[in-house]
């Protein structure tokens, strides 16, 4: 039977990566407002308001529709300390009503995808799945990941693999989708799958979810999305706020630790550049100078975390 919190038979309630640790760093008892920028299902949202006082109030966002119909059951036992909104993250300066701007004392940015799409062969997510090209977080969105393959060439798509970490077998994976499509017979997730498949025979999984990330980053703009919520911090943010991103891939943590090294007065300049012109200022201080990840032990209970890295700071 499928219900509101269960799609063909799996619980979509996934565990939230690091969530003790995470309430742990953005929760105090002066804690009045916070800001999950990432909703999904509200597994952190949940965490964060039982460790939050009784006054505080949080703002959920999220573009997708069914992610925040299932924050909206998870959460309901919070009443009216929740809101929920339909938005993109990238636009963090008009979530909040104009009397609570620069006052957000806890904000979290989790980078990842949430179960519910992961299993729900019909959003395109999953590579072990049959399901159409889609990809979209925004379900009203114009660019799926069919659209996006139906016009790039080989040589795009092999550098987009590239920046994703698919660096041994770009080349031949770009030209194996290419030729798919050109043939006809790339419809489905499991046509691009397939695609993989043919030319990478050993540690396939790896590649294959290297190529669904890269193309789900760019259908969704996610890394554009996450340099234009940073730039908000900044503005929305109380003196002694944290803010807390959970990035999952390389290029992900990089643009995080150049914005906070930046905005904690550190030169993030190219080596050997004779006058900074970065735009250093101390605005935030570094609560973890190096990122922390989770223990052995929640990754064994929750694999999907295993790739985490949460950075955190705080406003001056």
């Amino acid at each position: 039977m499928t219900s509101e919190s269960s799609v063909e038979g799996h619980d979509v309630w996934h565990e939230p990566v690091m969530a003790e640790e995470i309430a742990g760093l953005l929760v105090n008892r002066s804690t009045r407002l916070v800001v999950d920028c990432t909703v999904g299902a509200g597994g952190h949202a949940a965490r964060l308001l039982d460790a939050a006082p009784q006054q505080s109030v949080l703002y959920g966002l999220d573009l997708d529709r069914d992610a925040l119909r299932l924050a909206g059951e998870r959460l309901s036992r919070f009443g009216e300390r929740v809101v929920l909104k339909r938005m993109n993250f990238s636009e963090l300066d008009l979530a909040l009503p104009e009397r609570l701007a620069g006052k957000v004392d806890a904000l979290l940015i989790d980078c990842g995808i949430s179960k519910l799409q992961i299993v729900t062969p019909g959003r395109g997510f999953s590579f072990d799945r049959e399901g159409d090209l889609d990809m979209r977080f925004d379900q009203a969105g114009t660019v799926t990941a069919g659209s996006f393959l139906a016009v790039i060439d080989a040589n795009e798509l092999r550098s987009l693999l590239v920046q994703f970490g698919e660096r041994a077998n770009a080349k031949r994976i770009a030209r194996a989708v290419i030729r798919r499509r050109d043939e006809g017979r790339l419809k489905t997730t499991l046509d691009l799958a397939r695609a993989v498949k043919s030319v990478v025979k050993n540690k396939a999984a790896k590649s294959m979810a290297r190529t669904f990330l890269a193309i789900r980053e760019r259908v969704n703009c996610e890394l554009e999305n996450l340099v234009k919520a940073l730039g908000h911090l900044p503005q929305v943010m109380a003196v002694g706020g944290r803010a807390c991103i959970i990035s999952y891939h390389s290029e992900e943590d990089r643009i995080v630790k150049r914005y906070f090294r930046r905005l904690s007065g550190k030169c993030v300049c190219p080596p050997g550049r004779i006058v900074c012109d970065c735009g250093k200022a101390a605005v935030f201080r570094l609560v973890t100078p190096k990122p922390l990840s989770p223990t052995a032990g929640e990754i064994g209970r929750n694999p999907s975390a295993r790739s985490a890295k949460i950075r955190v700071v705080e406003k001056m």
